[in-house]
């Protein structure tokens, strides 16, 4: 029984570790990620000078 109970909290850690990992990265892609402009409708940095 109790090395069941080590094996479930073993599988727990190491799922929030990949939840943790799987999160990082996707914030990490969408930073990066160049957003779509509100005034002209392209992609560029947020503050690009629009003439």
């Amino acid at each position: 029984m109790t090395i069941t109970f080590v094996l479930l909290a073993l599988a727990l850690g190491v799922a929030a570790g990949l939840a943790v990992l799987v999160v990082d990265e996707l914030r990490r892609e969408t930073r990066d990620r160049l957003p779509w402009c509100t005034t002209c409708g392209e992609q560029h940095h947020r503050h690009a000078a629009h003439r």
